[in-house]
């Protein structure tokens, strides 16, 4: 049995894999918040958009700290990158085989789950920009039409047209 120094190879500890582990669940689980938050933006469903917010800061503020860890844990193995950020493919090449393709297969998962969460991201951003859009659109054509009709554009005795006129109309009226 070789020993990983005369090898050139070294090893991971096993709270590094745990922590790969846990991104993975964690990012698996903001795609199950963002896939309720478009369920929440087409049904407009402020109480439910307002919960998953703050789920998805708790899930992202988690899956930052593992990240940290990660970072803290692979200058261990790269002590020449400390403060750089850590890169799994820069480490399997320093791994013994097994470890190396252990890592290779964690680094395909979360990169696939990271490019899913920001796709995914970006529609609901899309999303609701273009409900944002089309609300206020909807409000300009209400508002204008309403503030064109005389009695909305006169202020009290003298006649005059009011310097600003309703730009949103009460609920209540």
């Amino acid at each position: 049995m070789q020993h990983p120094k005369t090898t050139g190879h070294r090893s991971l500890p096993a709270k590094f894999f745990e922590t790969l582990e846990q991104e993975i669940l964690l990012s698996q689980d903001m795609l199950a918040i963002l896939s309720e938050e478009q369920k929440a933006l087409v049904a407009m469903d402020m109480q439910s958009l307002i919960r998953l917010s703050g789920k998805k800061e708790n899930r992202l503020s988690r899956i930052q700290a593992l990240d940290s860890l990660l970072a803290d844990l692979a200058a261990e193995l790269r002590p020449e990158a400390h403060g750089k950020t850590a890169k799994l493919a820069a480490l399997i090449p320093l791994l013994n085989p097994e470890e190396g393709e252990k890592v290779s297969q964690y680094r395909k998962k979360l990169t696939g789950l990271r490019e899913d969460i920001l796709s995914r991201n970006q529609i609901n951003k899309h999303f609701a920009e273009d409900v944002k859009t089309y609300l206020n659109d909807a409000i300009s054509l209400i508002t204008s039409g309403i503030a064109d009709r005389p009695m909305y554009g006169l202020t009290g005795l003298s006649r005059k047209s009011s310097l600003n006129p309703p730009s949103l109309i009460s609920r209540e009226v």
